[in-house]
């Protein structure tokens, strides 16, 4: 599998949550599953088919954030002022419709958030604004329609 960048930040996000897992949920998913088995197995034991769900969504995140992490690669961002937008970099765009501004920081597919600020270099945003110079304006072909932006500034990881 190809390699993906994440930021350092992005990365400890990551293995902290791994972490909290392994360490305080699963025990707690595990301790509500014998407790539950104790009511037995029967068909109306609704705690243990619960318990069960709850075992089989944590397990399944705890795999998703291992492939995540190993498929993960940290790139560290340049440190120098750059002139164009690129990875872990922090832009200010402005859109041309309506006049909304925005901050967001380009990052890798593990870490997007838009509702944090982090939008994936592999979004129709986040793509089309990479090894874009202030003054820029964009044009923008998303799910939702086309959307026009304006790089107002950029800020160096």
């Amino acid at each position: 599998m190809e390699k993906r960048p994440i930021t350092r930040n992005g990365y400890e996000r990551l293995r902290a949550e791994l972490s909290f897992l392994y360490r305080f949920v699963r025990p707690q998913v595990i301790e509500a599953l014998y407790n539950a088995r104790s009511y037995g197995y029967k068909a109306n034991n609704l705690q243990y088919f619960a318990a069960r769900e709850r075992q089989a969504f944590v397990e399944g995140r705890i795999e998703d954030l291992r492939r995540k992490i190993s498929l993960s690669e940290i790139v560290v961002g340049q440190h120098l002022i750059s002139s164009v937008a690129c990875f872990g970099a922090t832009v200010g765009v402005e859109d041309i419709a309506n006049g909304d501004r925005a901050t967001y920081q380009l990052v890798g597919p593990f870490e997007a958030d838009a509702m944090q600020g982090r939008i994936s270099i592999d979004s129709p945003v986040g793509s089309t604004l990479l090894g874009r110079r202030p003054g820029d304006e964009v044009t923008v072909y998303a799910p939702g329609g086309v959307r026009s932006f304006r790089l107002l500034y950029i800020v160096s990881a």
